[in-house]
C-alpha cells in the first residue's frame, strides 16, 4: 500500500501491539538524493530560475521530525503520528487506506476530484506560508478512513516562495499522475488546480506545466498516456509571477 521509495525501505509492521510503518535508509540514499538535487538545480539554470537545492543531512531529519509536523498542523497539512526517529529510522503509524496515486487508480471519477482538490488546496497552504515541499508527488499523500489528506516525506521541505520550488511542487504532482487515462487526468488536474487557487487566489506558477513535462518521462510508466495528457491545454492554468 506504500509507494516504492528510492531513499527508503518502506514495511508494516507491528509494534508493541500497533501497526506502524518503518522507513529504513537504504545504502544507496545518499546516492538517490544527491542526484536529484544536481538534478534540481541544472534544470533551475536551464529555465533561467537559478535555485538552490534543498539542504541534505541534518535538515532532512530536522524536517521529519516533531517541531516541522507541528507547524504543518498549525497551517492545516496534517502528518502521521510521529513514533520514533533517527538518523536512519523512521516510524510512523499506518494509514490503512494508502497513497493517494493508487487511490486515483482505484476511485470513480467523482472521487478524484475531491480528492485532488484537497492535494491542491493543501499546497497552496504550504506555499502561502512561504515554504515548498519539493518532492510533491501524489505517493507522498496518504487517504484517511474519513477521505481525508495526510502528507507523508517531509524531508525536503525548504523555506522557499520564488518561483521554480513552487512550479516544482506542481510539476511533481501532475508528473506523478500524468501516466492515468485522460479522462481521470482531466479530472485530477481540473480539481488540483482549483485546491489550489482557492487557497492561493493565483493559478499555477508558470513554469509549472514546463517541470510536469520534464518530470513525467522518469514518472509514467504509460507512455501513450502520458502523451496524450501533455497535449491537455493546461497552460491556461498557469500565472505570469515574479
Amino acid at each position: 500500500m506504500y509507494f516504492v521509495n528510492w531513499q527508503k525501505d518502506v514495511t508494516v509492521e507491528e509494534l508493541q501491539g500497533r501497526k506502524v510503518v518503518i522507513k529504513r535508509n537504504k545504502p544507496t540514499k545518499i546516492f538517490h538524493e544527491y542526484l536529484l538535487l544536481a538534478t534540481y538545480t541544472l534544470v533551475s539554470i536551464l529555465l533561467g530560475h537559478p535555485s538552490s537545492p534543498p539542504i541534505l543531512g541534518y535538515k532532512t531529519v530536522e524536517n521529519e521530525g516533531q517541531d516541522m509536523r507541528n507547524y504543518l498542523s498549525k497551517i492545516g497539512i496534517r502528518t502521521p503520528l510521529l513514533i520514533s526517529l533517527s538518523d536512519s529510522l523512521l516510524i510512523e503509524e499506518y494509514i490503512e487506506h494508502g497513497d493517494l496515486y493508487r487511490a486515483f487508480s482505484n476511485r470513480k471519477k467523482h472521487d478524484l476530484f475531491s480528492l485532488a482538490f484537497q492535494a491542491g488546496t493543501l499546497t497552496g497552504k504550504l506555499h502561502n506560508a512561504g515554504y515548498a515541499f519539493i518532492d510533491n508527488k501524489s505517493q507522498n499523500y496518504l487517504v484517511a478512513r474519513d477521505n481525508s489528506l495526510l502528507r507523508i516525506d517531509l524531508a525536503f521541505i525548504q523555506r522557499k516562495n520564488s518561483v521554480f520550488p513552487q512550479s516544482m511542487d506542481i510539476g511533481s504532482f501532475l508528473a506523478s499522475i500524468i501516466d492515468l487515462d485522460k479522462s481521470c487526468y482531466n479530472a485530477i488536474e481540473n480539481g488540483f488546480f482549483q485546491g489550489y487557487s482557492s487557497e492561493t487566489k493565483h493559478g499555477f506558477p508558470y513554469l509549472s506545466i514546463i517541470l510536469r513535462n520534464i518530470l513525467a518521462v522518469g514518472f509514467a510508466s504509460n507512455k501513450t498516456s502520458m502523451l496524450e495528457n501533455m497535449f491537455i491545454n493546461s497552460v491556461k492554468k498557469c500565472t505570469l509571477m515574479d
